[in-house]
Formats: structure tokens, C-alpha cells, sequence
């Protein structure tokens, strides 16, 4: 039965097809014809009597194909052959001299005269004096006027006249397209249907006013915001066109409420803080007003945290709003033990050049010890103000974009906090495409001002080293270092193998890092995709902490491996540290294994 079943696919397999052989012209009009031509499906049991009758009508067809490039003068011979098969078609095209545009007139009367989108048509119509005769061009500009009009309120707009005149003896064409816009249609009442806010609140997002010029960019916009609102599953913005009168355009907006509540749990793993877990609750619509709650617990070895925040949406709740937050992080790493208690507000506003700009006032209170230094309690009201803005090309694997981040924070004891400073941020990282890959550059940048440093608690320090960092080094290993001094009863660090009870020799150093004042990291990275969700990267990273700005810069040099995954790029890079302890020199000492999941910018 199988033996059977394969002869029978192998005989379907190689069944005989027609063959149809278009020679002389150019490539676009062999496929222009080969398009027209009324037996190109046909199988070889055709009939002869059928054959006979679609090869006239093929005679009228391939000279409408000719004729719609421009070939008015086009001539073939046609010879058709048979054997035991199958049988065949020999086409010979002699396309003879084309018709080419010899004038163009093209007129635009009505309100649109004066848009300049439709000036762009006018000025750009995909055809010019000169070019071969192309009636598929002809018929896109005229779909253009038709779909702009539609796209910008033109409802009534027509062609006075659109016409092609062809003088068969000179080869010459005259197109003429005369489009009467009419007048403009504007924006009239706005009906919303939902029952889940205020009709006051959700008429905030409304972009558009009752009077404008009509136009479906707004009518997307709308859509956008509502979407990303975070309160509606489903959004649909349209104009009721069946209702058209006095030039006004009506428009109904339609929108399907999100559950209410909103659980999540996840877990991951990074080299920096290592296995994580993470649970989430939102309570995305908790009056209708449209205020929001959130809280959201992070547990790992290196970091955890829990924060609470509830979001006030503000006068245009899509741009601003303001939001009170409470929360708690630990950080334990090999230098660092830190506590701290947050409750603060903020104000945060995205403006029309794209900048999101955030104010904040915080309260903290940190219990942190770093390195060896006594465990050291602060309380602070942190006033500050923050920048950041993203351009991308929106893909998985952007080509190019670019992110900045910037702020300014400060603790002055006037307002009651037990240690003044005053410190700036910045970080940066680009992308471009070139040498067939991607070039990305990074940096991160940091300065503070405070009179005695060891009273800077360590969420306010600045350290370098890790994933995002310099690679090739543990998370937060790289600052200024402090010596080791041993407690009273502790014995003093043992001195290397080998050379114990030498006499008079001094006990070894030991040291700890303890951040710095200032920061400097910088990175140059280039990728290659060597198929669609692979790629492979080598970096360069190097970086300091410091009190001064005579940095230290540890650096390194790695290879990595990328997967544009479905929930963002993961990372996987091997790096090898060029100071401190040197890759290669002990083991696996100096090399950094480090792995990562999340957006490129």
C-alpha cells in the first residue's frame, strides 16, 4: 500500500505542464504579458477547440498588456507546437517605439488647493514629462487623490477631468487630471461609549476638538492613546459617515473595559542578582476617576523589594500624572548590606518634544554597612528632577536609536536630613547599523558633591562592574577601596602559602570597595546577525568609581551570543578582565560569565 501511495505522489510530481515561451521586450513587459494571457493556467488536456478559441481572445489581451506599459505599436508572432505530452506557445514579442508623456497636466481646485498634503501630490505625482506611458502609474495617482481626500475630509471631492489623449503617429501622450476637492469637512460631536469611568475623565484623552479639520492621523492618535491607557481591552475610533451634515463629520468611539484586577507572577535569573522571583497585583481602574494601584514584591539573592504606588492621572492623563509610592529594598552583596525605607511622590509629564520629565520628593531611611565600615543609619528628604527620552525604530533588533537619561538629587540638612549632597546623573547608549551588524555605544556617568563621603549612605554611592557595567567583573566590585582593619580579637588576614613564619614579615593587605563619589563607564559593542534570531557580539567595557577624577579604568574584552527572543534580546557574554586579576592567569580568575534578559533601549 505504501509502494503505491509514493508511485502516486511521484507521478503527480512529475506531470507535464505547458510551456510558454515569451521572447523579445523587456522583463517587466514578458511578465506583463504573461500576465494577461487567457490559457496561462490552462492544463495540457486542454482541448484543441478551446486552445483555438483563448488564443484570439489572446490576441486582444497581449496587446492590452503591451499598451499598459506604453507599447502602443507592440507586435508579435505566436507559434504554437505539440508533441505526446503537452503542448506549447513561442510568443516573439517587437514592442516597436513606446508612447512617452508629452504633457502633464495635473489641477487642483477646492479648500485642497491650499493643503499642503495634497500639494505634495501635485509636486510629486510618480510620473514626469519624458517617461514612458504607464497606465498602472496613471491609475495610482488617481487612487492617491481619492485616498487622501477620503484621509483628510475631502468627502465630496471628484475629477472634473482625467483623461489620457494618445497620438498613435508621434508616440506622444497628454494626461490631464483636474480634482475638485470641495470643502473641507470638520470634526463634529464626539460620542463615547463605556461605563467604567467618568465621561469627564475619559473626554481628557480626546485629542481633537469639535470645529478642526478633519483628519484619520487623529483619529488613529485617539485610538493610540485610549490603547495604551492601560483601562480598555479594545478601542475603536471611526467617523459616522452616515451622518454627515453641514460639513461636519461625527465621530464614535467605542471601548471595551480591561478586567479590573491584574495578577502576575514570574521568575528569572541574571548574573547580577541571580535567580529572582517576582509577583505583581494591579487594581487598574480603583474608582472612576481612573486612579490606579500597584504593588509588586522582587525577591533574589543580591536585591529584593517591595513597592506600593498609587497613580492620580492628571489634566491630560495621557501625558501626566502624579504618583505616591512607599517601598523597601535590600541589597546584600560581597561589600554592601543595605535597608531601605522609601515614601515619596512624584510628577511626571511627557512633553510635546518627547521628554519625559519627572519631579520627586522622597523620604529615606537606609541602615548600610559598606565593606568594613560601621553599620551607619540616615535619614533623608531627597528633592529631584529627572530627563529621559528613547527614539527607536520599534523593532526587536533596533538598527538605530538612541536613549538618554539624566537627573539631579540633593539632601540639604537645612530641611532636617542628617548628611547634605548634591548629585547629577547621566546615562547614554546608541545604536547604529554598520558593517553589516550593529554598533552600539554606551556610557554611564556620575557626580556628587558631599563634604565627608563615608556618611553617604550606599544606595547613594556609585559603584561599577557587573552585567550593564564592566563585564568581566562582579556586580558592584570596582570603586575606591578601603583597607581592611581587622577588630580588636580578630587575628590579622593570613599571609600567602609558602611563606609563613617568615620573620618579620608584615601581614598581607586586604581590601574592600567602597564606591565613589564620581563614575565613569564606557562601552563599544558590535554585533552580527548570522541568522534571524541569532547573533553574535565582542565588546569592550571599562569603568570606575572614584572620589576624584583620576579614575582607575578596570577594563575588559568578551564575546557574546544574542537571541531576539518573543519576550526581548537574552544575553549571554563571556568577558575577560584585563586588571585586578587577570583572565588566564588562575583558573577561571578574571573571566566573567554574564547573562541577561530585556530591551535594547
Amino acid at each position: 500500500m505504501l509502494g503505491v501511495s509514493l508511485f502516486g505522489a511521484l507521478a503527480v510530481q512529475a506531470a507535464p505542464t505547458p510551456r510558454i515561451t515569451i521572447e523579445g521586450g523587456n522583463k517587466t513587459l514578458q511578465d506583463n504579458v504573461r500576465h494577461f494571457l487567457p490559457f496561462a493556467d490552462e492544463s495540457c488536456q486542454v482541448q484543441p477547440w478551446r486552445l483555438r478559441s483563448l488564443m484570439r481572445d489572446a490576441q486582444t489581451q497581449i496587446h492590452k498588456a503591451g499598451e499598459a506599459l506604453g507599447y502602443y505599436q507592440l507586435q508579435f508572432d505566436t507559434e504554437i507546437s505539440r508533441d505526446d505530452e503537452c503542448w506549447g506557445v513561442t510568443l516573439r514579442l517587437t514592442p516597436g517605439e513606446p508612447v512617452r508623456v508629452r504633457e502633464l497636466r495635473i489641477v487642483i481646485t477646492g479648500e485642497a488647493s491650499e493643503d499642503r498634503a495634497f500639494q505634495a501630490i501635485h509636486n510629486d505625482p510618480g510620473m514626469k514629462v519624458g517617461d514612458r506611458l504607464n497606465h498602472g502609474r496613471y491609475e495610482t495617482l488617481k487612487s492617491r487623490f481619492g485616498n487622501l481626500a477620503i484621509a483628510r475630509g475631502y468627502f465630496d471631492g471628484k475629477f472634473d477631468l482625467a483623461r489620457i489623449s494618445i497620438n498613435r503617429a508621434t508616440n506622444a501622450a497628454r494626461v490631464e487630471l483636474v480634482y475638485d476637492s470641495g470643502s473641507r469637512y470638520r470634526f463634529g460631536n464626539v460620542e463615547i461609549q463605556q461605563d467604567i469611568l467618568d465621561d469627564d475623565f475619559v473626554r481628557r484623552y480626546v485629542n481633537l476638538q469639535e470645529g478642526e479639520p478633519y483628519d484619520t492621523e487623529q483619529l488613529l492618535e485617539l485610538k493610540n492613546l485610549y490603547s495604551s491607557s492601560n483601562y480598555f481591552a479594545a478601542v475603536m475610533t471611526s467617523p459616522d459617515l452616515n451622518a454627515l451634515g453641514d460639513k461636519t463629520v461625527p465621530v464614535k468611539v467605542q471601548l471595551e473595559a480591561r478586567k479590573r484586577y491584574s495578577y502576575s507572577a514570574g521568575a528569572g535569573v541574571a548574573t547580577d542578582t541571580g535567580p529572582r522571583l517576582l509577583l505583581g497585583y494591579e487594581d487598574r481602574y480603583f474608582n472612576r476617576r481612573g486612579h490606579n494601584i500597584t504593588a509588586n514584591l522582587h525577591l533574589a539573592t543580591v536585591q529584593s523589594s517591595f513597592e506600593a504606588a498609587y497613580t492620580i492621572p492628571m489634566h491630560r492623563p495621557a501625558y501626566e500624572y502624579v504618583r505616591l509610592r512607599a517601598g523597601y529594598h535590600r541589597e546584600d552583596t560581597s561589600s554592601i548590606l543595605s535597608d531601605l525605607y522609601r515614601v515619596g511622590a512624584s510628577y511626571t509629564v511627557f512633553h510635546d518634544n518627547e521628554w519625559l520629565q519627572t519631579w520627586g520628593l522622597d523620604y529615606a531611611m537606609e541602615e548600610s554597612q559598606v565593606g568594613s565600615q560601621p553599620m551607619n543609619r540616615t535619614h533623608l528628604l531627597i528633592p529631584s528632577l529627572q530627563f529621559s527620552r528613547t527614539r527607536t525604530d520599534g523593532r526587536a533588533y533596533p538598527l538605530r536609536g538612541w536613549r538618554l537619561a539624566t537627573g539631579v538629587l540633593g539632601s540639604p540638612e537645612s530641611l532636617g536630613s542628617d548628611v547634605s549632597f548634591l548629585q547629577w546623573f547621566g546615562r547614554g547608549k546608541y545604536i547604529r547599523s554598520a558593517l553589516g551588524g550593529r554598533i552600539i555605544l554606551r556610557a554611564d556617568l556620575g557626580v556628587t558633591e558631599v563634604n565627608n563621603f563615608p556618611d553617604l549612605p550606599a544606595s547613594l554611592r556609585f559603584f561599577a562592574g557587573g552585567d550593564a557595567s564592566v563585564r568581566g567583573y562582579s556586580y558592584k566590585s570596582i570603586g575606591e577601596r578601603d583597607e581592611v582593619i581587622p577588630k580588636p580579637g580578630e587575628e590579622p588576614p593570613a599571609a600567602p602559602p609558602g611563606e609563613e613564619g617568615e620573620p618579620g614579615k608584615p601581614p598581607e593587605k586586604k581590601y574592600e570597595v567602597i564606591g565613589g563619589r564620581n563614575l565613569l563607564v564606557t562601552s563599544i559593542e558590535y554585533d552580527y546577525l548570522i541568522r534571524p534570531q541569532w547573533a553574535i557580539a565582542a565588546f569592550y567595557d571599562q569603568g570606575d568609581a572614584s572620589n576624584d577624577f583620576k579614575f582607575n579604568f578596570r577594563r575588559s574584552v568578551g564575546l557574546g551570543v544574542r537571541w531576539i527572543s518573543p519576550i526581548g534580546p537574552v544575553r549571554f557574554d563571556i568577558a575577560c578582565a584585563l586588571d585586578d586579576v587577570r583572565c588566564g592567569s588562575s583558573g577561571l580568575d578574571g573571566w566573567g560569565f554574564h547573562f541577561s534578559i530585556g530591551p535594547d533601549l
